[in-house]
């Protein structure tokens, strides 16, 4: 194996002006993702390459991204991670974002030599069949949040930022353009293996937490770390640490932390995933490898690893009548009843790796239902006005998972519509997980860059069910 990774964390600039107000932060960020990819993750020591303050100047992180993770071979894993500062930057096209190397200079109105994310995507992309991860603790939210504030106004501004503390007048700032800019390629291939992270939703300044002062820790790279190494993020606890699973954990983390430093997060902490198929891979098993959750036999483990939300009170489940009941019982139903407002999905998946969805359904999408369901009004499946019963007519033991998105989830009809029948496990692969896993983890408000992003509110519960000779 030649897996590969290059970790860069600077908190100390060539510019003073971009240095860290909390230092020491970046340096331990990246000190602990090497822990993290040495030891739960596996990389070997030597697999790793350590770029810290003055030795990550721009020249040095493309010559990592290009020279260094290339010598990964098809089938192996790459990850590049960056602690620091970051910015953005007007072009023709619009908006760039971008990192800033140790030699980023300070300009009137902004910055200059930074890197262009788009940039180091598209050389990351150059590495079609490995399984590339990038993490960035950083943010480029100068455009819109008043957390970065006039350096000439004497106020200190956000001593936690992850975005340099340089100019408020950065609505109509021009920066010389990003180093290597000009190169950064065509769009991603299709079906590459690209999993993104990042700290923050484009709005929003990723922050160092002070609590622990003077040893700084980045907010969100803490609970990347915690939620794998100590498997906090495992909320089923079968042993796999699914990357929505893990989202949801950063997010909680991220959201708690707002809520002790309401003067800090203006715009809220909403850490992104993004990547083709990034929300049903896997970030770690007690195991080693694991496969994509939407391959193989669906299982009720792996719906919950998609669905990421820890279970909870807030959303109950019956079957009526209770299990275990015989073979032959006519007329079964399942009650759902949640303790707020949201829609609904229940899900049925029996231990041979059947699906049926139950909710939403073409029979409900008729009679004009949209999948609502109202705090203390129980939706019953089937009710009166479906036409059809539920009834054991063979053995089989199940279970029930019942979704409650408090926001609108982005589905498409054929979704909503969907018949209460077997769908074929292909179809379950390639269209039910796939669209419910992209769903959940696009946050609500996350269009625009002025956007207060927000997680995906919702409770989820489950139900086994039997049916017995």
């Amino acid at each position: 194996m030649a897996d590969r990774a290059l970790i860069v964390g600077i908190d100390t600039y060539r510019a003073g002006a971009l240095t860290a107000q909390l230092p020491g932060g970046a340096r331990a960020d990246a000190m602990r993702m090497q822990g993290l990819l040495t030891g739960s993750l596996g990389y070997r020591p030597s697999d790793v390459k350590l770029l810290l303050d003055d030795q990550a100047s721009g020249a040095a992180i493309l010559d990592g991204l290009q020279d260094w993770l290339g010598q990964a071979k098809p089938g192996e894993r790459v990850w590049f991670y960056f602690a620091g500062q970051g910015y953005f930057q007007k072009t023709s096209a619009g908006r760039e974002d971008t990192i800033l190397p140790f030699d980023a200079t300070r300009q009137p109105g902004g910055v200059g030599n930074a890197l262009s994310r788009s940039r180091i995507d598209g050389l990351l992309a150059r590495l079609p069949g490995r399984h590339i991860t990038e993490v960035i603790d950083s943010s480029h939210a100068g455009t819109v949040t008043r957390a970065i504030v006039v350096e000439a106004s004497g106020n200190d501004g956000n001593p936690a930022a992850r975005s340099p503390q340089i100019d408020g007048a950065t609505r109509s700032i021009v920066v010389e353009p990003a180093l290597g800019e000009e190169a950064a390629g065509p769009p991603e291939p299709p079906g590459l293996d690209f999993v993104k992270w990042e700290a923050v939703s484009p709005a929003q300044t990723a922050l160092v937490d002070e609590d622990g002062a003077p040893s700084y820790r980045g907010v969100f790279t803490t609970a990347f770390a915690d939620g794998i190494e100590k498997g906090l993020a495992d909320t089923n606890r079968n042993g796999t640490v699914s990357n929505q699973e893990l989202l949801d954990y950063v997010r909680g983390q991220s959201s708690a932390y707002c809520s002790r430093h309401r003067d800090r997060c203006e715009m809220g902490l909403t850490p992104l995933l993004t990547g083709e198929g990034a929300a049903l891979k896997v970030a770690a098993t007690q195991t080693g490898s694991a496969e994509p959750l939407n391959q193989g036999r669906p299982t009720a483990d792996k719906i919950l690893d998609v669905l990421g939300a820890r279970l909870s009170d807030n959303v109950r489940v019956e079957q009526i009548p209770p299990s275990p009941v015989k073979l032959g019982t006519h007329d079964m139903k399942f009650r759902v009843t949640s303790a707020q407002d949201g829609f609904l999905i229940l899900l049925s998946v029996s231990d041979d790796g059947e699906v049926v969805q139950l909710f939403p359904n073409a029979v409900a999408a008729a009679h004009g239902k949209d999948g609502r369901i109202r705090a203390g009004s129980p939706i019953m499946v089937p009710d009166p006005s479906y036409g059809i019963r539920f009834d054991a007519t063979s053995v089989t033991k199940g279970t029930v998972l019942a979704l409650v998105a408090i926001d609108p989830l982005k589905l498409s009809k054929g979704f909503v519509t969907r018949q209460i029948q077997v769908i074929p496990t292909d179809e379950v692969n390639t269209s039910v997980l796939p669209e419910l896993a992209e769903s959940l983890a696009t946050p609500a408000n996350a269009d625009s860059v002025k956007a207060n992003a927000k997680a995906v509110g919702r409770s989820v519960a489950t139900l086994r069910y039997e049916i017995v000779p």
